[in-house]
């Protein structure tokens, strides 16, 4: 399991030409599918601009950087990653479990996995960011993440805290 944010940033490398096309600026993901639509580079059309490198045309996204056999680009249908971070996470009941500070994708960056939860800094610092897997997800929103009422992110806390 990845988090975007250890994605965004890399650079983007084309295999065919040996160059260097960008870095990543932002994840577009199709939450219909739980899964990575492609990615949008940095410079260029950067402001609210669709068009990027789908998933489909990436070879391999390692630690370092992200590599593409040839800079194909085409029109990424989804919702940006940034889009989704801070987004409020509520249960079905109407209680309030903290908002999303990231998304977690699979070891190749192809499907959502879940969401890294946070309660506020003091609790971050307690007990450590919380984990919402993706089966638990009853609605994934616009601007609201709707998780089953059972679901807590401290059940499936990420390490940290003291």
């Amino acid at each position: 399991m990845r988090r975007s944010r250890e994605i965004v940033g890399l650079p983007v490398l084309d295999l065919k030409s040996g160059t260097s096309i960008g870095w990543v600026q932002d994840l577009v993901l199709d939450s219909n599918k739980d899964e990575v639509a492609g990615i949008l580079l940095e410079g260029g059309h950067i402001f609210h601009s669709t068009k990027g490198i789908p998933r489909k045309a990436i070879v391999n996204v390692g630690k370092d950087a992200v590599t593409v056999q040839e800079k194909t680009v085409e029109e990424l249908k989804g919702i940006r990653w940034s889009d989704k971070i801070g987004n409020e996470v509520y249960t079905q009941a109407g209680d309030s479990r903290g908002t999303i500070e990231d998304i977690f994708v699979d070891d190749s960056v192809e499907k959502l996995v879940g969401f890294e939860i946070s309660d506020g800094l003091f609790a971050d610092l307690l007990h450590g960011r919380g984990t919402i897997l993706r089966p638990h997800v009853m609605i994934d929103g616009k601007d609201i993440l709707i998780v089953d009422n059972q679901v807590s992110p401290l059940d499936q806390a990420n390490e940290g805290g003291f």
